[in-house]
């Protein structure tokens, strides 16, 4: 063989053997032909190193984070355990001042109940003077009646009255009542009778002797305004319609005037004898008004009459200083509502009797137009209408 071929050969050999030896054996850290060993090693520790750091950064990490957790935990769970401890404390401060609030309320309510069921003593003092009004007003009218029968049969000039006998003696029976009582200068001069003391001298013509006294006192008083009502409305009656006066033909055509002077005169009557019996002795007064009496120095008297216990229990009402303490004192509203209430009802029985006083005032009046026309129609048909023919 020769040298070049041999020599090829062993280079063949040993290339093979080193590859196979490469390819058997361990390869060692080589990269771009060199030995990289160190970096991997290097690498590897810094890597582990970082592991570590990183394992210990967690682990510290985790164990403050617990730590934390736990704390935070505690406190919250704390906080917690306060704000329930406020909520039952401001639970148990409510259900506490309800309480308080309720039991204030029902006292509160109690003594509105108690004041609301409290009768004052304005109430009892308004109620009896309301009452003994009611029964004077009665009385009154009692009074008022008498007086208009008994007048009402002195107008017709029935039997056993002045003018039944005639119009003369219906004239001097009057005479004789006023010389007997109401005598005057002019007529004591002219030796007609004796002359009156100056509360009875001439009584019978003056207003005063029915308007001035608040109560009529005694049997002179309602004398005095008895007699000026029967001077004022009707002195003398005309004479009676008797026997041939009321059979003849003239008679009976005088007849149905007579009447309506009659039913005029009684109307007249009534009224003055309703105003006049408003200030007779019908009441007892009560003890309120008796010290409004007082109180405005007028004389003081257990009996009284419709129109002064009126004027007695407005004025105390008006200026009285016991009713405006009491008014004062009321510790409700009711009490003083029933004040008004009172008041009120006084008023409407004012009214009321008013307004009885304006219906027979309003007949009165229709009486007046009536006589007018009655007048006008005789003024303008006397002697101009022909007597008819049968």
């Amino acid at each position: 063989m020769s040298r070049p071929s041999s020599r090829l050969g062993l280079v063949l050999i040993l290339a093979g053997g080193l590859f196979l030896g490469q390819m058997a054996m361990p390869r060692p850290a080589q990269a771009f032909g060199f030995d990289i060993a160190p970096i991997v090693g290097a690498i590897s520790a810094a890597q582990s190193a970082i592991t570590t750091v990183t394992s210990t950064a967690q682990k510290v990490l985790n164990g403050s984070l617990g730590l934390l957790n736990d704390k935070l935990g505690m406190g919250f769970n704390q906080i917690t355990n306060y704000l329930k401890g406020q909520i039952g404390a401001q639970q148990q401060i409510a259900d506490a001042n309800n309480m308080v609030q309720a039991q204030l309320a029902k006292e509160v309510r109690h003594a509105e109940i108690q004041d609301l069921h409290a009768v004052n003593r304005q109430d009892c003092l308004n109620l009896e003077g309301g009452q003994a009004q009611i029964v004077a007003a009665r009385q009154s009218s009692d009074v008022a009646l008498a007086l208009d029968v008994a007048k009402g049969a002195r107008t017709r000039a029935e039997k056993g009255t002045p003018s039944w006998a005639g119009g003369g003696q219906g004239a001097q029976a009057n005479n004789n009542a006023h010389f007997g009582k109401y005598c005057d200068d002019a007529e004591a001069d002219a030796g007609l009778c004796k002359l009156a003391d100056t509360t009875m001298k001439g009584a019978d013509e003056a207003a005063t002797s029915m308007f001035t006294p608040s109560v009529y006192t005694g049997q002179d008083a309602i004398d005095r305004a008895n007699a000026y009502a029967v001077t004022l409305i009707e002195p003398v009656a005309p004479a009676a319609q008797r026997g041939s006066a009321i059979t003849s033909t003239q008679g009976q055509q005088l007849m149905p005037f007579r009447r309506s002077y009659n039913a005029a005169m009684h109307l007249a009557h009534m009224i003055v004898d309703h105003v006049l019996s408003q200030r007779a002795e019908t009441i007892t007064l009560t003890a309120a008004q008796k010290a409004e009496a007082q109180r405005e120095g007028l004389a003081v008297s257990d009996k009284g009459s419709s129109w002064q216990a009126t004027e007695l229990e407005i004025n105390r009402k008006y200026s009285g200083t016991d009713w405006q303490a009491d008014l004062q004192a009321m510790s409700s509203v009711k009490s003083v509502l029933i004040q008004i209430a009172l008041l009120d009802a006084q008023r409407n029985w004012l009214l009321w009797n008013t307004y009885k006083l304006h219906e027979m005032t309003a007949v009165a009046e229709a009486k007046r137009l009536a006589i007018a026309a009655d007048e006008a129609l005789s003024r303008h048909s006397a002697g101009t209408l022909p007597v008819p023919s049968p």
